[in-house]
């Protein structure tokens, strides 16, 4: 049986969209109780598009992210859960040296919001990977399997683990209506064969212009480790709407040749009035 592995972060392959906000994050900080309400609702469709900059290139959209929740309760066990879907994918002129086709798939409880099963089908460049993932939080147990090589694993834990996915959905749970300025939050994420504990650091209420209008938001300040793609230690901003939604405004992050910027372009089925200037 595998051991429990936290680490302090990682590297990433890719500059995508959502996935850059949690799989590069550090540690320490207080953990969120469970939440008591939610923040979205069956059918919610979010939309993000991804622009690189940089001196060679000029703003150029780099990819696309869509992030929804199925239209139906799934039950597994005794348990109703959500179903998430969020794919992944370059466009334009990134296809033709790095192209990316990458598929998440979250099954998570509707009333805890922590998750029963996990998918990931990975496609980046000459790159696949196919990953099936059991959570049993009940005995503490997370159990793995890569389908493309066979390999499987079992990891136990006591801690309360969540997905890649299902952690987007479960921050958007948490009510920062007494949070101050410089708190830090943090959960414990599963990936790949690997528990990593992630922080991020409230900086207070800004107003912030994209594509959408004008939105007063939450920023966060997410800790990163320097090397791979990044090279500071806190270069990415994430701006969340300050209402109900909790939707991911904007994104923003240098990286080590330009920056990436990601934004929440369109969305459909919410389950709260959205209102921007």
């Amino acid at each position: 049986m595998k051991q429990i592995n936290i680490r302090n972060g990682l590297d990433l392959k890719i500059i995508l969209g959502l996935l850059i906000l949690l799989l590069s994050l550090k540690t320490f900080g207080q953990r969120m109780e469970s939440p008591t309400s939610s923040a979205f609702q069956l059918g919610e469709k979010l939309v993000f598009k991804l622009y690189y900059n940089s001196a060679v290139t000029g703003n150029v959209t780099a990819g696309e992210l869509v992030s929804e929740v199925q239209p139906q309760y799934v039950s597994l066990g005794n348990r109703q859960n959500y179903h998430v879907v969020l794919e992944g994918k370059t466009k334009g002129a990134f296809n033709w040296f790095f192209k990316i086709r990458d598929r998440f798939e979250s099954y998570f409880d509707r009333h805890h919001y922590l998750p029963q099963l996990y998918k990931k089908r990975i496609h980046e460049g000459n790159y696949e990977t196919q990953r099936n993932v059991r959570f049993n939080h009940e005995e503490g147990t997370i159990f793995y399997h890569n389908l493309k090589n066979g390999i499987k694993g079992e990891m136990k834990t006591d801690l309360e683990v969540q997905d890649l996915v299902s952690s987007i959905y479960y921050i958007r749970n948490w009510d920062f209506s007494t949070a101050n300025y410089g708190t830090t939050y943090n959960l414990y994420l599963f990936l790949d064969d690997s528990i990593y504990q992630i922080q991020f650091e409230y900086l207070g209420i800004e107003n912030i212009e994209t594509s959408l209008g004008k939105t007063e938001c939450l920023k966060f300040k997410p800790q990163v480790l320097t090397g791979g793609v990044f090279n500071e230690n806190s270069p990415m901003t994430v701006y969340v709407s300050n209402d109900r939604n909790h939707l991911p405004i904007l994104l923003v992050s240098k990286v080590a040749v330009g920056s990436v910027r990601m934004e929440l372009k369109d969305y459909s089925g919410l389950k709260y009035q959205f209102v921007v200037k």
